[in-house]
């Protein structure tokens, strides 16, 4: 993938934060209090992920470790605090702006400003092939893996005032047209809006994109998703036994 341009805060990035917020200001809202209930991401089956199934296994610790972390110390604050000078500054002013935008609007903003950031390897980063980074350290090397974009949203998200039933970190296999399969998987975030899920991928153009999650059918297959309430399986991963030896490096 191409690199990307460094945010730089000031005017223009404020003109686009408050134009976001009147393009979408007659949008509903996103639906509150959103549970489990809320199932058929890309319109597939799910079913809870049992404690002993081996995809479940290999990924559920990886999560934990990053969920532990948080608790510890959380990585978005109002001030920026585990940011550069540059990119706290910047932060500030998304929060800033996205006190007066609807959720919609808060979605497309928070896409595209950890999209600029530059994709990074699990190999390359830390020399191992599968790792879930924190939010602070995707901050700190401002890039990541595809799974710790979808993290790092989630949490700024959960800052920003999403609750966690509204949001999900998708597992998904890539199809192309010709109906043959990606050698990799891939990691999204999915937020439940507007009565469906919206995918916030790392990899859409323009960066700020999202869309619901019925644009995605045929090209992406859900088959594991977790947040901070539990863990799922979705499609074929339901009757497959594992997909923990396959890489999420995408």
């Amino acid at each position: 993938m191409a690199k990307n341009k460094k945010i730089r805060p000031g005017f223009f990035w404020l003109l686009a934060f408050f134009s976001l917020a009147f393009i979408y200001a007659s949008m509903p809202d996103c639906a509150a209090g959103a549970t489990g209930a809320y199932s058929g991401i890309f319109r597939q089956k799910e079913r809870e992920a049992g404690q002993d199934h081996p995809t479940h296994i290999v990924l559920h610790p990886l999560w934990q470790r990053v969920l532990r972390a948080e608790k510890i110390r959380p990585s978005f604050t109002a001030n920026g605090d585990n940011f550069n000078r540059i990119d706290a500054e910047s932060w500030r002013n998304l929060v800033q702006a996205a006190k007066n935008m609807p959720k919609t609007a808060i979605l497309q903003m928070v896409n595209g400003y950890f999209n600029q950031w530059v994709p990074k390897s699990d190999s390359s980063a830390w020399s191992t092939p599968e790792y879930w980074d924190t939010p602070r350290e995707f901050i700190n090397h401002r890039g990541g893996d595809c799974e710790d974009y979808a993290i790092a949203k989630y949490f700024a998200l959960r800052f920003l005032g999403f609750e966690e039933a509204q949001m999900r970190i998708v597992i998904v296999r890539l199809w192309n047209e010709q109906g043959k399969a990606a050698p990799q998987l891939h990691a999204v975030l999915a937020v439940y809006c507007n009565n469906t899920w919206f995918i916030l991928d790392n990899n859409a153009r323009p960066r700020d994109n999202i869309f619901p999650h019925t644009q995605y059918q045929g090209r992406f297959e859900a088959l594991y998703s977790i947040n901070e309430s539990g863990a799922w399986l979705h499609g074929s991963e339901i009757a497959r036994t594992s997909i923990a030896r396959t890489s999420i490096a995408r």
